[in-house]
């Protein structure tokens, strides 16, 4: 059994995309609404959810850069 391997590993990634998820349910009512602030925070709160999604599954167990571009797009955001 290797030492380095994180017995919770699909829970983050699963969560994380579950809130990317629940985080876009309110989105329609706010746009309606006219809400530029509220519509703002749920894309900025949904897009960092969805960073950290992909990030858990690139990032696994491994300090490689096997996504260089990708590296890039995220501390761009």
């Amino acid at each position: 059994m290797d030492v380095n391997v994180d017995p919770t590993y699909p829970f983050f990634s699963v969560f994380a995309f579950c809130t990317f998820i629940l985080v876009l349910i309110p989105l329609p009512l706010h746009i309606q609404a006219w809400n530029v602030g509220t519509c703002s925070y749920i894309f900025w709160v949904a897009i960092a959810c969805l960073l950290e999604c992909i990030n858990s599954v690139v990032w696994r167990n491994n300090t490689l850069n096997p996504a260089p571009v990708w590296c890039d797009i995220c501390m761009s955001i």
